[in-house]
């Protein structure tokens, strides 16, 4: 596009009201329904060689604005731009930097390893109570201050020989369980659902989900 027909555009899209958009989450109004990105470097203060984005909802991926390229500021919501400078964050005491003024309970999940499950609170100052970020959640990562977040393991009940024992979900062999419920190596572990016991083999994997209930006995034959 020329710059005599960008001007036809700008000129046609002039309006009485400015329209707001955003800079790293600074307000910033224009009076005209199209802009460029050279135009909107100029307005944010940037250098013409600066790397500028302009964020977009999921599923969709963020777009950087060239110098000659037109955003039209008319469409719903208030376009929010940035650049992608590091910003830092503290996750269960390790410090990470992220490129992008958001970032998301699964990029947390994701960048910190942590395990499927487990669940990412964000630390808010007292007398605010902490804020529990699922994965859908975004954080924005230039407010003032460094971010800490930190994780709580997800952790469920079972019942071995009626004492309870908190334990991670997933999957353990009989002979981990039996280590859990101090139960001897030699004895055998029966599952019990509906009433019902259900001899188990050591080498037999369990998937615990919660609430699984478990009694040991002298195998049949030997002594205790």
């Amino acid at each position: 596009m020329t710059n005599n027909q960008m001007d036809g555009v700008l000129d046609a899209g002039s309006i009485v009201t400015p329209l707001a958009l955003s800079f790293q989450d600074k307000k910033f109004a224009w009076t005209h329904q199209y802009v460029t990105g050279a135009e909107l470097k100029t307005l944010f203060g940037l250098s013409p060689d600066e790397a500028l984005y302009l964020s977009l909802t999921d599923p969709w991926d963020d777009e950087l604005i060239a110098n000659d390229e037109v955003v039209n500021l008319a469409r719903p919501g208030i376009e929010r731009f940035y650049i992608r400078q590091p910003l830092e964050l503290k996750l269960d005491g390790k410090k990470y930097e992220w490129d992008k003024p958001f970032i998301t309970g699964a990029e947390l999940r994701h960048v910190g390893g942590v395990e499927e499950g487990d669940e990412i609170w964000l630390s808010v100052a007292r007398p605010y109570e902490d804020e529990r970020i699922d994965d859908a959640k975004k954080v924005d990562l230039t407010r003032p201050g460094l971010e800490r977040f930190y994780v709580k393991k997800r952790l469920v009940f079972i019942l071995i020989n009626n004492v309870e024992h908190q334990i991670k979900p997933g999957s353990y062999t009989v002979a981990q369980l039996k280590k859990i419920g101090n139960v001897k190596a030699s004895d055998e572990l029966d599952a019990l659902k509906d009433h019902q016991l259900t001899p188990l083999d050591d080498s037999a994997t369990v998937v615990i989900q919660g609430g699984e209930q478990f009694i040991s006995h002298v195998r049949d034959g030997s002594s205790a």
